[in-house]
């Protein structure tokens, strides 16, 4: 008889590496604040080195920056770094919005829709910016699986955290988030009857208002 695998537990910088990822994407660590690596050991009840090794992950991320002798930083986003991420997200999501519509009666949209009206609820029962944001990310991600290519889905991945927090910036507008639903409504009923131009136009309208949003702040 083969006894069951036991599960392993998580490493210490792992559990550090989420704790501080969280933070950063909730807004309880903030910009504009320098951070010691012993106070954030100290929150968290683990030794040093653990939190350096999470430490320098999210450093290659881009997420934080350290200061010689001094600690660290949440990094901010320049006006030049809120145009880079998101003329990568335009060149990406107009061309998934594309290659959907053009295969949308082969497509399984419940997904997508199922996100919408979690999203669409979120808005009357739990108006928070930083949950509204994880949906807001859902969404943009389901729209890239559709497309069914992987390459293009990481890449997606890989700018997520940065789009998350610029994405903040935004909603801290009043009246955004309202705005994003009625956005993401439109773009979803365009691109499951197919319609590719106005699903491009809507797509792209829904990214140039999120930039110009995010870069108010």
């Amino acid at each position: 008889m083969k006894l069951p695998e036991l599960s392993k537990p998580e490493s210490l910088t792992k559990i550090a590496y989420d704790a501080i990822h969280d933070s950063i994407l909730s807004g309880q660590l903030t910009v504009d604040v320098v951070y010691k690596e012993k106070g954030l050991a100290e929150d968290l009840g683990i030794s040093r080195t653990p939190v350096r090794e999470a430490l320098l992950a999210l450093s290659a991320e881009g997420l934080v920056t350290f200061l010689p002798r001094k600690g660290l930083v949440i990094n901010k986003f320049s006006k030049q770094d809120i145009e880079e991420i998101f003329e990568i997200r335009e060149s990406i999501e107009l061309a998934s919005v594309k290659k959907i519509c053009r295969n949308h009666a082969t497509l399984d949209f419940s997904e997508l829709g199922s996100i919408f009206q979690e999203q669409k609820k979120s808005l009357k029962t739990q108006p928070e910016a930083t949950s509204f944001m994880k949906l807001d990310r859902d969404f943009h991600m389901a729209i890239s699986k559709l497309v069914g290519n992987n390459r293009l889905l990481s890449i997606m991945n890989n700018i997520g955290d940065k789009v998350h927090l610029m994405g903040l910036r935004a909603l801290s507008v009043g009246g955004r988030m309202e705005e994003v639903i009625e956005e993401h409504g439109k773009i979803l009923e365009a691109i499951k009857n197919g319609c590719e131009q106005e699903a491009l136009s809507l797509m792209e309208y829904h990214l140039d208002r999120s930039k110009k949003k995010a870069k108010t702040n």
